[in-house]
């Protein structure tokens, strides 16, 4: 996420919500999935789960030509970006596979819980 939000010059604190779809977001605790780093560490409540939306996108673009419409003009509007070639991912990347996180600054509620 940081990679794609450096790349258009905005931050975690710029996001008003990061929406996690699908099965794998009903299961998952906000808290730990910070502490770990799965998430930014922004405030929980800007967390927001949505559920199976392909599904439901889908269910609503054969039922409604407004719906329809607005997902064709939402996905001409797309930019197509390769992170498996992109350094600064691949830098994240292997950063990210420590824990605790290399830079604890990205994790500041983190750090005061270790530090306690």
């Amino acid at each position: 996420m940081r990679v794609l939000l450096n790349s258009v010059g905005l931050s975690f604190n710029d996001l008003e919500k990061i929406f996690v779809a699908g099965g794998f977001g009903n299961y998952l605790n906000v808290e730990k999935a910070i502490f770990i780093g799965l998430l930014p560490d922004i405030p929980v409540e800007r967390v927001q789960f949505i559920g199976n939306s392909s599904l439901t996108g889908t269910r609503m673009a054969l039922l409604s030509r407004h719906a329809f419409a607005r997902a064709k003009n939402l996905a001409n509007q797309m930019t197509y970006f390769e992170l498996s070639v992109n350094q600064d991912f691949m830098n994240e990347f292997v950063a990210s596979l420590f824990l605790p996180h290399t830079d604890m600054n990205l994790f500041p509620t983190v750090r005061r819980l270790l530090a306690t």
